[in-house]
């Protein structure tokens, strides 16, 4: 009998970041000597507050991969609890974590208490760098610094640096300690430390990419690391030895994490009672500590320095390859372009990325997309459509007929038709609040480079697709609707000036009636106001409380508008719907138009108010005031007014409820 191969889960914070990287490089050797599949599911960071920067304002949209995460989907999971929980509390991280509750698992670099976990000993590099700055170059200011105090690693490593402190007979002093956010952009916490003690010695920082943003800040005051001060960080990436000066760190070497959280999880899995563990870590002295005996140092490292380097040019060499065919493929899939949304094109897009050296890839499709907003709780679909398949380097479309999928079998690669063992990486397919469905494909050192890249990408592909089916059924529908048009021309002429909808105008009665009112106000010498309005969030409206709910919403609109055109107008006035969500009306008026903008939002509050509906119906509107002597047109009034809407929607909110929606969380 045929032993099935476990799979193991890898929930991860970022798929390109160096300790994603470096963690997968150990998980990728301890997987095959396991011999077990992997899956890494590349969300980003709990609760981090994704609206201050338009570039990443929609990247919350990885977090819903965690949802594929189910008991009975995978044998196991390892998950880098702190990196995905360094922007949120400890409660928030344990109530997360009882998501996955009966699901063998292993944590990586955490200490949350109930699970095994294998971490850093964060105790004995932290003590040699201080003993070393201390006992060997004779410092005794010496500053830090830290990360979140919801991060415990971060925490664990304060706690060290101030007992090495005092074990060396220096008492720890509080303006010589600022928090960061583990990132190289916590300029104002360097810009405090560095002002608080003008006479600082030496700086530890709580990780390597801190270390990088505190070197921008000590060269922008003209301060050099290793001549006017001395630097070590944690982690010793890279980057640390081709950084100028070189970095002194903390070696902590995230492969052996992950190999070692895979060597405990297959054991869990086999029954075996494991407990945690924790690593060595060891200070390598590198250019920025401002040392007395260069000479010996420098014999110590010299070694792996050059190796290092060796590495970093060859790296270079290749790099310059590499960057060509990422330069090649970019331009290519921004051309892509697609005749038709037919399913075809979704092998036509597995098939360009072998640049990537992918032989193994399966694209999900959502029967309908998904409109996932943040904040909100994400549940997969119990059924996805797989669109295209390659094995082995063989794409093939999958017929209609066998695309159904249960979304409990997307990690059962050998019913998928791979004999091989699994080294995968799933990841979301989305434009902005819309998700589309997910990719899962070989994770090559490429994807761990470009894999944002090629989900974004694909994501567009996919849209583009998406784009071109609904354009293809409202043609379907549009011919059918002009047959049917014909066959009832007696009614035509009678039809084609009003919206069936709302009792209103369409377009065509907004200009036969508009035009003439427009002349009448020139002869009368009166102010002719033209309104282009438009509603806000009607496809939110469809798809969460149904099409008749969308309807309404527009019938509301209908009365608002011509209950205030009545009401405001001095002579004639119309009302219009001239496309799906999109109003017009025109009339003379005495009124500034400001005034009578304020009276339309202030109704539309109103009515808001007293409705029973679970949502809010609102528009935007932009408005052209032809004042007499004003030689402009109808139509380029009504353009007019489009421009300033367009201004007055970038303001819109981009929801409806009136209460937030909560899904129910997975267990």
């Amino acid at each position: 009998m045929t032993k099935t191969r476990k799979t193991i889960g890898v929930m991860v914070g970022g798929i390109t970041d160096d300790f994603t990287r470096f963690l997968c490089k150990g998980l990728r050797a301890a997987a095959k000597e396991q011999d077990v599949n992997m899956v890494v599911l590349p969300g980003k960071f709990l609760d981090r507050d994704y609206a201050q920067n338009t570039d990443i304002m929609y990247e919350y949209q990885y977090d819903t991969l965690f949802s594929s995460v189910q008991k009975g989907r995978l044998d196991g999971i390892i998950v880098a609890a702190n990196c995905i929980g360094c922007y949120t509390t400890k409660e928030r991280m344990v109530e997360f974590m009882h998501h996955y509750d009966g699901i063998p698992c292993v944590l990586v670099s955490s200490d949350l208490e109930g699970y095994v976990n294998v971490s850093y000993d964060n105790d004995r590099g932290i003590r040699q760098g201080i003993d070393y700055l201390v006992q060997d170059l004779h410092y005794t200011k010496i500053g830090m610094v830290g990360g979140p105090k919801e991060n415990s690693d971060a925490m664990e490593r304060k706690a060290t640096f101030e007992s090495a402190l005092w074990k060396n007979g220096i008492l720890p002093q509080e303006k010589r300690y600022v928090e960061g956010d583990l990132t190289g952009n916590a300029h104002s916490a360097y810009a405090r430390l560095l002002d608080d003690n003008p006479d600082l010695e030496a700086v530890f920082c709580v990780n390597d990419e801190t270390a990088a943003g505190f070197y921008e800040e000590l060269k922008a005051r003209g301060l050099m690391p290793g001549r006017d001060i001395s630097v070590f960080g944690y982690d010793d990436t890279e980057w640390c030895s081709q950084i100028y000066p070189t970095l002194s760190s903390v070696r902590a070497d995230v492969s052996k994490l992950g190999s070692k959280a895979c060597e405990l999880l297959c054991r869990m899995m086999q029954g075996e009672k494991v407990s945690s563990v924790r690593l060595p870590t060891d200070l390598v002295i590198r250019n920025s500590f401002c040392r007395g005996n260069q000479e010996e140092v420098d014999a110590r490292n010299d070694v792996l320095e050059k190796y290092e380097s060796m590495n970093h040019w060859a790296d270079e060499l290749f790099g310059k390859q590499k960057r060509v065919n990422f330069e090649m493929k970019n331009f290519i899939l921004k051309l892509l372009c697609f005749e038709k949304g037919t399913d075809q094109s979704f092998g036509e897009i597995l098939a360009t990325m072998e640049w990537l050296k992918i032989h193994n890839a399966f694209l999900y499709i959502y029967e309908e997309p998904v409109i996932h907003l943040n904040h909100e709780l994400f549940q997969m679909p119990e059924q996805l459509l797989l669109k295209a398949s390659e094995l082995h380097g063989n794409v093939e479309n999958i017929p209609a007929i066998h695309q159904k999928k249960k979304a409990k079998n997307i990690f059962r690669f050998s019913r998928l038709g791979m004999s091989d063992r699994a080294w995968m990486v799933t990841l979301p397919l989305y434009a902005n609040e819309m998700l589309y469905g997910i990719l899962v494909c070989d994770l090559t050192d490429e994807v761990l480079e470009y894999g944002e890249f090629l989900s974004n990408q694909i994501s567009a592909a996919v849209k583009m697709l998406n784009l071109l089916k609904n354009n293809e059924n409202i043609q379907k529908q549009l011919e059918e609707s002009l047959y049917v048009l014909k066959e009832n021309n007696l009614e035509l002429e009678t039809l084609s000036k009003k919206d069936p909808l709302t009792g209103i105008c369409n377009r065509r009665g907004f200009f036969e009636y508009a035009e003439p009112m427009l002349k009448k106000a020139r002869a009368a010498e009166k102010t002719f106001l033209v309104l282009y309005a438009d509603m806000n969030n009607l496809k939110i409206i469809n798809d969460r409380y149904g099409h008749e709910e969308g309807d309404y919403s527009l019938h509301t609109i209908a009365e608002i508008l011509a209950e205030i055109v009545q009401k405001e107008q001095t002579g004639d006035g119309v009302v219009a719907r001239i496309g799906g969500d999109e109003y017009a009306c025109a009339l003379m008026t005495e009124k500034k138009k400001e005034l009578l903008l304020q009276e339309l939002y202030d109704a539309f509050t109103v009515r808001n108010e007293q409705s029973d509906k679970p949502y809010n119906v609102t528009v935007s509107i932009g408005a052209c005031a032809l004042e007499p002597g004003d030689e402009h047109s109808l139509a380029d009034a009504l353009s007019l007014a489009d421009e300033q809407l367009y201004e007055v929607k970038k303001l819109r909110k981009k929801d409806v409820a009136k209460i937030p929606l909560q899904a129910e969380p997975q267990r």
